[in-house]
């Protein structure tokens, strides 16, 4: 049985990922770039949004940078 939350990552987490600001997230979902509803939606003051519209919009995320 699948979960209803695979595949659903924070806003912050998306950013991190995807190395965008987000703010800039923000924004494409106020543009309509990431539709609510369908990419993203908000849950109290917390946005999550599918990794599906994440990787149609920039691509696979990058791997984390090792940090020293």
């Amino acid at each position: 049985m699948q979960n209803p939350f695979d595949g659903l990552i924070s806003l912050k987490e998306a950013a991190d990922r995807w190395h965008r600001d987000e703010g800039t997230l923000r924004h494409a979902i106020e543009r309509g770039k990431l539709q609510e509803g369908t990419d993203v939606k908000k849950f109290g003051k917390q946005w999550v949004v599918t990794v599906a519209a994440m990787e149609r919009e920039w691509g696979k995320h990058k791997k984390p940078s090792k940090r020293l």
